[in-house]
Parts: C-alpha cells; sequence; structure tokens
C-alpha cells in the first residue's frame, strides 16, 4: 500500500519540476526578444530626431545664406526644437561633425550610434548636445548645435 503514496508524489514533483521547466524557457525565450525589440525601437526613435534635427541645421542653413544675400554681414540665426529627452529609456548623444558633415546619435544603454548625413553650404562647427531642447544656432561662422 505504501508504494501508491510514493508514486502520486514522484509523479507531482515531476510534473512541477516539468511544468517549472518550461515556463523557465518560454521566459528566457521571451526576454531576448524583448531586448531585440527595444534594440530596434531605440534606433527608430534615434532616425526620426536625427532626421529631423538634420533638417533644422539645413534649415539654418537656408536661413544664413538668405540673410547674408539680403543684408550681409553676421546674421543671427537660431532654430529650436524640442526632442525626447530619451528614446525606449536610454539617453542619446548627438555629435555634429564638421569633418563628414554628419549627425552622430549614440544611445547610452544599450549602446547604439546612427549617422544622419547633412548638407549645408554654410561651414559646420564641431558641437554636441544631449536630448531634449535642442537649438541650431549661427556662431562664428559656423553652425553648431546646443542645449537650450
Amino acid at each position: 500500500m505504501t508504494d501508491r503514496a510514493v508514486s502520486t508524489t514522484l509523479g507531482y514533483v515531476l510534473t512541477l519540476s516539468i511544468a517549472a521547466l518550461l515556463v523557465g524557457g518560454l521566459l528566457s525565450a521571451g526576454a531576448g526578444f524583448v531586448t531585440t525589440q527595444r534594440d530596434v525601437v531605440i534606433r527608430e526613435e534615434m532616425s526620426v530626431v536625427g532626421q529631423q534635427l538634420s533638417a533644422n541645421v539645413e534649415q539654418a542653413d537656408r536661413l544664413v545664406n538668405a540673410s547674408n544675400a539680403s543684408v550681409g554681414g553676421s546674421p543671427v540665426v537660431q532654430v529650436n526644437q524640442t526632442f525626447p529627452e530619451t528614446v525606449a529609456r536610454s539617453q542619446y548623444d548627438i555629435r555634429l561633425n564638421n569633418q563628414t558633415d554628419q549627425l552622430i546619435l549614440s544611445s547610452t544603454d544599450p549602446e547604439q550610434t546612427i549617422v544622419v548625413n547633412v548638407t549645408t553650404s554654410t561651414k559646420l562647427g564641431n558641437s554636441t548636445a544631449r536630448g531634449g531642447e535642442i537649438t541650431v544656432r549661427y556662431a562664428g561662422n559656423k553652425l553648431v548645435i546646443d542645449n537650450v
């Protein structure tokens, strides 16, 4: 008679063990999927921010060229826009590179980098900004970016 109690208990323990392994496997697979999706979202959001900021730099360039053509001298040009401070809960930095005429956006956690080309006739100055309110301004015959 005591053999029946052991087989019931053993069956119960085996069932719980198998269920725990299956749930653990599902959680592991799901965590990897979420991490991959987060990386994709960060790249896409930084790409959108980069395109918008590139448009602001090019708009400031057109304003500088229009001011130089009509007035001459050194115009005062400033274009402000508010961007998200984080993308998918990750802070990011933006660097304007004057040698490659590019905006380089880099997130901190996880590390992702997006490069956006900028086309201007006005010189670009090496400058950096962090997510949030960013200004593109004409300073010292160059276009630079900075936080407001």
